[in-house]
């Protein structure tokens, strides 16, 4: 499973560099979705490779970066929401579709912070 994460979690950040070099020049985008795709896409990609690539990032370190990929989430879906209500412009489900690898980055890092830890004698 975590192959399958470090996977997801690589291409998500290439295209959150992607995305984020792009959006910081773009034209018409409102100061809210600029510090979501240059300020808080990146902050996220970060801590989701950072759980991966961290060894025995488990308990408190887990739930830290769960939080962080919550509320990646939640801004994103904060974003589509105000989209498909007319407030900004824009398709809808382009924050969608930075939601699906932090959400599953949730679920991995509550995954580690549940399970039991192994003891080691001595």
């Amino acid at each position: 499973m975590r192959i399958v994460m470090l996977i997801l979690a690589i291409l998500h950040a290439a295209f959150v560099a992607m995305t984020s070099a792009v959006g910081a020049f773009a034209d018409g985008a409102d100061v809210w979705s600029r510090i979501v795709i240059v300020l808080i896409h990146p902050l996220a990609a970060a801590a989701l490779l950072l759980l991966l690539l961290w060894p025995g990032s488990a308990g408190k370190k887990a739930l830290v970066i769960a939080a962080i990929l919550m509320a990646a989430v939640a801004a994103d879906v904060s974003l589509a929401v105000a989209i498909a209500s007319g407030a900004m412009k824009g398709d809808w489900e382009l924050p969608l579709i930075f939601t699906v690898v932090p959400t599953l980055g949730v679920l991995y890092a509550l995954f580690l912070a549940i399970r039991p830890v192994s003891s080691e004698p001595g």
